[in-house]
């Protein structure tokens, strides 16, 4: 029986990582691929001792680094875990390449961004498309940006941007925004933020670049609106349906304490999966050391 299991391969799993193999601990990772939803981000400006790094520049770090203790445990990519099993002493992890019985887990299986699914969405990722303000909004100093969604993220979205964008526009399908008054009251009150709604998104234009954006409006009138880049708000999506018997909030995020530990004892989480406001890759990297010691520890008193 293995000592952990660690699902996920990124940010938060990698970190994780590094810790078990220093303390030679039985462990394994199954990820999808290595790096998760950092492989998608642009450029990475706040990632200290990295400075101007796109995502993938930032994994390959990674793997580099993991590349010292590849003795120390197996890595296993293009691994779908499919469910996680209680059994005696421990659990089971059933993947689509087997089964690996194990005292402890580490959920690190991330979270996808919800996306619009319109023409141009897919094909402009990354050339003026994004998923992520906090990540992306500073790119866009002096230019005009779009924020699709209506809800705290884009809210605080349109508020970050400002500072950078020479014009902010937020839409919206709803006929009002939603969530937070003090934010609706900060958004609506902002000169630089321009509020569309009962507006849907229904194509981002641009060849190389996004160039423009077309909305509908609750009769089918269409209108393109030139703009540098569009941010999507929309929510992301726990990855969390293997484990259905820990404790999720309302979107499928897996709830935690302070030591990342979930409502079940030998299963802890870390990272985007998680329900840590701060969707960042550098939070995660700091997860998911904080849930290793954890393990770590448990494992010395426990086992």
């Amino acid at each position: 029986m293995l000592d952990v299991v660690i699902i996920g391969g990124g940010p938060a799993g990698l970190a994780a990582a590094v810790y078990f193999a220093r303390q030679k601990i039985s462990f394994v990772v199954l990820t999808k691929n290595i790096g998760g939803q950092a492989l998608l981000s642009t450029d990475v400006e706040n990632y200290l001792g990295f400075h101007l790094l796109d995502g993938v520049k930032l994994v390959q770090q990674f793997k580099k680094h993991l590349a010292d203790y590849q003795q120390a445990f197996a890595l296993k990519e293009d691994e779908e875990v499919e469910r996680v099993e209680k059994i005696q002493g421990g659990f089971r992890v059933v993947s689509t390449s087997g089964s690996f019985e194990t005292k402890t887990i580490l959920l690190a299986c991330g979270a996808t961004h919800r996306t619009l699914g319109i023409p141009g969405e897919r094909e402009l990722y990354g050339h003026g498309v994004s998923y992520c303000a906090a990540c992306d909004a500073p790119l866009f100093k002096h230019k005009t940006l779009f924020i699709i969604g209506g809800g705290n993220s884009a809210m605080d979205a349109a508020l970050l941007a400002e500072k950078y964008a020479s014009e902010v526009h937020l839409v919206t399908v709803n006929a009002a925004l939603q969530g937070d008054s003090v934010m609706k009251s900060k958004v609506t009150e902002s000169l630089n933020i321009r509020i569309h709604v009962n507006k849907k998104t229904t194509r981002i234009n641009g060849d190389t670049l996004v160039k423009s954006i077309e909305l509908v409006d609750e009769k089918g009138e269409s209108q393109v609106c030139a703009t540098d880049g569009v941010i999507i708000e929309i929510g992301v999506q726990a990855n969390s349906a293997c484990v259905p018997f820990v404790g999720k909030d309302r979107g499928g995020q897996i709830m935690i304490d302070k030591f990342n530990a979930t409502n079940v004892e030998g299963i802890w989480a870390a990272g985007d999966v998680t329900d840590i406001p701060q969707k960042q890759i550098a939070v995660a990297v700091g997860e998911g050391s904080k849930a290793s010691l954890s393990i770590i520890n448990y494992l010395q008193t426990h086992h």
